[in-house]
């Protein structure tokens, strides 16, 4: 058995969070390939909540294409969207995010560290800053 591992940043802001986090996967050998993937895979995810003005802006799916998911400053685009539910099946949160492992992207699976990752971190902050500034 082994353990799987798994690095989270978080920052809070009113009504909502963005968290930037990073795992790994091992590296597959594909001879031939110029450019080799790495193994970090990083990813940006925003939690909206209820008391924050975005949260009316979704239509109750996970539809990541939707206006309130496509219209936040994102990498690529949203590339996940999920509703998180209490016990009683109200929805709590929105968690949409972009993931860095897209084409032309593979420069982000090579980045172990905060420090070499700096671009996801700065796309992090842009994101709570249009969050803070929508609130």
């Amino acid at each position: 058995m082994t353990w799987d591992h798994k690095d989270l940043w978080r920052m809070n802001g009113p009504n909502f969070m963005v968290e930037v986090s990073r795992h790994s996967v091992p590296v597959r050998d594909e001879g031939g390939c110029y450019d080799s993937e790495g193994p970090h895979r990083w990813c940006v995810y925003a939690y909206i909540y209820p008391k924050h003005p975005h949260f009316a802006r979704f239509n109750g799916t996970e539809e990541m294409w939707q206006e309130a998911a496509s219209c936040l400053p994102l990498h690529g685009g949203p590339s996940f969207c999920r509703k998180h539910l209490n016990a009683k099946g109200e929805v709590t949160s929105y968690q949409v995010g972009a993931d860095y492992h897209h084409l032309h992207d593979w420069f982000f699976t090579q980045h172990a560290t905060k420090q070499e990752a700096a671009v996801v971190f700065s796309n992090a902050e842009e994101l709570h800053q249009w969050l803070k500034d929508a609130a």
